[in-house]
Order: structure tokens, then C-alpha cells, then sequence
């Protein structure tokens, strides 16, 4: 059991479990590599540059893994690997060689494992003999929600999963109860409408242009058109978004952090 005064007396490590979705540009891969001690799990081609060439944060980069495929049938491999790669994190963070774990991003790794499916779980109607594409659609739902639950949100440390965002069709936003908040994570198939729901932090970033250049700004709540979230009493928005910043936050809100202090 895990007391809650431990966590709340700063014995008990409070791990940041968040998705970040945003729009190219918007500062994803930055605001995750400013976290401690980061394993990334690349799905974005050359993503790795943005921490690689900044110095500020490359220290906090321990490392990094591409699970890129050479072509579709080179999917079986890369998620073979990944599943060994999140199994060999857990067992690093147990040593305290890494403290965050980061999938950057879920946008291409549910892309990928469409191929995968359509190469190697095909399904057939029993009627007709054709591409039961529905069902397939419903095979990549129940694997997203498998490994985002079971081998990214048990990591014992901060867990950071980036999205790219996307507008929903007005087909789509029509059968939503909610229709206020079009702009959603661009994941394929329908676990786009789950994800929200497994992290504690689901935040937007946005990076705006004024006379003084660019800004970098966190939506932590809902508005906007889009539907961000937070357990954590936090302002509804951070401006220059670090893991520094968003960690003095939520100490203040735990109590562990008092004001001037």
C-alpha cells in the first residue's frame, strides 16, 4: 500500500503521467526532453535532433531508441523491439539510471501499427471473404490500449507520451456528445476517444508570435476547442513550459512547496 501522507510528506515519489499533443513546431519534443533523466522512444524520423542539438537538453537525455520501419513488413520487428525496450526501461528506472520514460510520438506509432495489422492480423469477412476493415479498426484499438496501460503507464517514473493534434470531421463530431472541442490527438482508430482518460495530464501546446518572437504556451484545461485536462489544481495556462516549471506547480499544489519558499 502506498500511504498517502508518504506522498503528500515528499517520501513517496509523485510521477508526472501526461500526454502532450500540439501541432508541429509546437514544442512537444522540447518541453519532454526538459524532464530528468529521459529514454525516448523515437517514432518520429529525426525527432531526436531537437534534444541533440541543445545542449540545455541533452544532459537530461540518457538516451534514446528508434522504432522506425524500413517497410511494412519490417513492422513485426520494430514492435518486437519496442516491447523489449520498454521491458529493459522499467528495469533501468528500478536502478535509477533513468527516471522518465517518453514515446514521441503515439501519432506514428498508431499509423504503424495499422501497417502492421494489414500485413500481418488481416481479417476477412466470413461472409463475403473481403477486408473486414472494422474489425481490424477494433484490433488497433485494443493493442493501443493494451501497451499504453500495461507497458508505458507502469513505468515507476514520469511517463510523457506526445501527440501530434488534428481536427475532427464534421461527420465524426456529429455522433460526439461533446461538440465544443473538435481539435483532438491525432491517433488512428478509436482509441483516440480513450487516451484522454488514462493520463492525469492532457495538455496542448501552442506556440504564438508577437514582437518579442516566439512564445510557447500549455493549455492545462478545457478551452479553446480543445478538451486539455488536469487532476492537479494547475493554472489553466503555463507559458514557457518546462518540466521544471510545471514541477513547481504541482508540488505547490501537493503542499510540499509553500509560497516564497
Amino acid at each position: 500500500m502506498i500511504k498517502t501522507t508518504d506522498v503528500l510528506q515528499g517520501k513517496e515519489k509523485f510521477n508526472l503521467k501526461m500526454m502532450v499533443i500540439g501541432g508541429s513546431g509546437s514544442g512537444k519534443t522540447h518541453f519532454s526532453s526538459s524532464f530528468p533523466k529521459c529514454y525516448f522512444l523515437m517514432t518520429e524520423p529525426s525527432g531526436e535532433d531537437t534534444f541533440l542539438t541543445n545542449p540545455a537538453l541533452a544532459k537530461n537525455v540518457v538516451g534514446f531508441d528508434r522504432f522506425i520501419p524500413e517497410n511494412p513488413l519490417d513492422t513485426k520487428r520494430v514492435f518486437k523491439e519496442l516491447a523489449e525496450a520498454t521491458l529493459m526501461a522499467k528495469e533501468m528506472a528500478k536502478k535509477g539510471e533513468i527516471e522518465t520514460l517518453v514515446l514521441d510520438n503515439i501519432s506514428f506509432l498508431t499509423e504503424n501499427r495499422w501497417v502492421y495489422i494489414e500485413n500481418y492480423e488481416r481479417e476477412l469477412s466470413t461472409r463475403t471473404g473481403e477486408v473486414n476493415t472494422q474489425a481490424m479498426y477494433g484490433k488497433l484499438a485494443r493493442w493501443m490500449y493494451q501497451f499504453v496501460l500495461m507497458n508505458l503507464l507502469t513505468f515507476p517514473g514520469n511517463v510523457v507520451v506526445t501527440a501530434h493534434e488534428q481536427l475532427e470531421s464534421d461527420e465524426a463530431l456529429e455522433k460526439k456528445p461533446d461538440k465544443t472541442t473538435p481539435v483532438l490527438p491525432n491517433i488512428l482508430g478509436g482509441f483516440r476517444d480513450k487516451a484522454d482518460g488514462m493520463f492525469s495530464l492532457v495538455v496542448y501546446l501552442n506556440k504564438l508570435k508577437d514582437t518579442k518572437g516566439y512564445r510557447y504556451m500549455c493549455r492545462t484545461n478545457k478551452g479553446n476547442q480543445r478538451n486539455a485536462k488536469s487532476r492537479i489544481i494547475l493554472p489553466e495556462i503555463i507559458e514557457d513550459i518546462s518540466y521544471g516549471k510545471l514541477r513547481e506547480v504541482v508540488d505547490k499544489a501537493l503542499g510540499l512547496k509553500k509560497e516564497g519558499g
